[in-house]
């Protein structure tokens, strides 16, 4: 088989791709197990949800107002202790009242929290970011 530059082209040996993708998935998978078993035998599960915690706070920040917006140091330090409040948060309701009762508060601090960042900074910019 040649491609468009007239070199030729092996083709794949199917097996061998089945055989490197179950692979590549028994391999994540003992990573990902392994990973949480030295986290719960260190009793670092807390340390991990929050950091699970924190990494989709500044997705959604990432998302709103873009990289440009959390460049600037203001508005990184505003960032910086709204995720600090929206972690401990997190986990004092979390901890003491169950996950369904932080969706309450979840809405309640997000709205409060973009308010301070509309009300500090403006909206966010429409288009690409």
């Amino acid at each position: 088989m040649d491609n468009v530059l007239g070199n030729g082209k092996r083709k794949r040996n199917k097996a061998l791709d089945l055989l490197l993708l179950i692979g590549a998935g028994v391999v994540v998978a003992g990573v990902g197990t392994a990973a949480f078993w030295m986290a719960d035998n260190h009793h670092a599960t807390v340390g991990m949800l929050a950091a699970c915690v924190a990494i989709g706070f500044f997705m959604i920040i990432g998302k709103t107002y873009g990289v440009r917006k959390l460049r600037s140091l203001p508005f990184a330090a505003f960032s910086m202790v709204w995720l600090l409040i929206h972690v401990c948060i997190f986990l004092l309701v979390v901890g003491y009242l169950g996950f369904l009762y932080y969706l309450p508060f979840l809405v309640a601090e997000l709205f409060v929290g973009f308010m301070a960042a509309i009300w500090l900074f403006g909206p966010p910019a429409d288009g690409p970011k």
